[in-house]
């Protein structure tokens, strides 16, 4: 009976690893010690699926352990990961959560009111306090990543921006070096990093140490959508220019394009149990991330048996604000019943690890 019970639930999450992760993961299983960076992807209301993951990752898991982590994430992941790396990553994290649920539009959606909605999901969770939290965390080293945009995307007309992702997507298509002139990297952090997040790809990337006035406004730029969100300006220590969404460009952060992952392996919590480097390159399914890029990666996502048991068989998605307009109460009866399910993940990573069964249910990724 215990193993019937046990089978069923290794169907909630799905647990991956690149090549170098794996082989450890077979030799050793995994351990909070074996980690030495964490990343957080882009995708809105997606990130609710896995909260209580990250959770108990950040407010049970890690506490076993006291070596220096370098987190690095971009726009909801830049947002979790400003959480968990607070001294209450649980209190943050749900904050956060609730926050984000609790967004109403009315009739329309508009540039003012998601600005405002997105600085009060911020508020909620990031008071001065916290950041000082984050600032003077020894523990965990905070990055999140922005794009500093050229051209018309720079600018704060939303008919023009609209055009100038178009002009992207239609460039993108063909190469994704093709951005360089409209996309260039900044990345924001704190502490003493124990990877070097100075970019090893063909984009400019530049590193900028957050403090207490630049803080919020960076963390907002990594998740200002254009035509969506107001682009961010006058962000302290960074080169002038206006910020937007670092999905654009790190849609789900890879490591390799980061720098060096100098020593361990990199956790990634994920919504998905697949990557797609860009946001453009959610419209080319047949440009994959290549192995030799995540190889010691190791990627924790909800099974498909999971996703299947959510409302609709859906992960909760920001189009959810269209799809039930002017029902609100409906949408935040799912995304609430999403978020608490979330916790169910979390409690088999823990199961996994502390048995040392995830050797047995890892596969490589591919």
């Amino acid at each position: 009976m215990v193993a019937t019970h046990f089978s069923l639930t290794m169907k909630k999450i799905k647990i991956l690893a690149g090549a170098q992760a794996y082989q450890h993961i077979q030799k050793n299983g995994l351990s909070p010690q074996d980690i030495s960076a964490i990343f957080g992807a882009s995708g809105a209301a997606k990130w609710l699926t896995i909260y209580g993951l990250d959770k108990a990752i950040f407010s049970e898991w890690l506490l076993n352990s006291h070596h220096s982590i370098d987190l690095f994430g971009t726009s909801v992941g830049a947002f979790k990961l400003a959480a968990a790396a607070q001294n209450n990553p649980a209190e943050a994290m749900t904050q956060l959560a609730n926050a984000y649920i609790a967004q109403f539009y009315g009739d329309e959606i508009s540039v003012d009111k998601v600005d405002i909605e997105t600085r009060r999901i911020l508020a909620a969770f990031l008071t001065e306090d916290s950041v000082s939290e984050v600032l003077s965390n020894t523990r965990f080293n905070y990055h999140c990543a922005s794009v500093r945009c050229n051209g018309l995307l720079a600018s704060s007309n939303v008919t023009l921006q609209k055009l100038a992702m178009i002009k992207a997507f239609f460039a993108a298509l063909l190469s994704r070096e093709n951005l360089r002139n409209t996309f260039e990297r900044t990345v924001f952090y704190t502490g003493s990093p124990v990877n070097d997040f100075i970019g090893a790809d063909q984009f400019t990337t530049r590193r900028v140490a957050l403090s207490a006035e630049s803080f919020i406004p960076a963390v907002l730029s990594s998740g200002s959508i254009p035509a969506v969100m107001r682009g961010v300006t006058d962000i302290a220590g960074a080169a002038p220019g206006v910020y937007r969404d670092g999905g654009l460009l790190d849609y789900h952060p890879l490591p390799s394009n980061m720098g060096e992952i100098k020593q361990g392996l990199v956790l990634y919590p994920h919504f998905y149990t697949h990557l797609t480097e860009g946001w453009f390159d959610k419209f080319t399914p047949w440009r994959k991330v290549g192995v030799e890029q995540i190889d010691n990666t190791v990627l924790i996502g909800p099974s498909d048996t999971f996703v299947a048991s959510l409302p609709d068989g859906v992960i909760p998605d920001r189009h959810d604000f269209s799809r039930f307009k002017n029902n609100d109460a409906e949408r935040v009866r799912r995304w609430t019943l999403v978020k608490d399910r979330s916790c169910e993940l979390g409690e088999e990573f823990l199961r996994l690890t502390e048995s040392g069964d995830i050797a047995s249910v890892v596969e490589p990724l591919s």
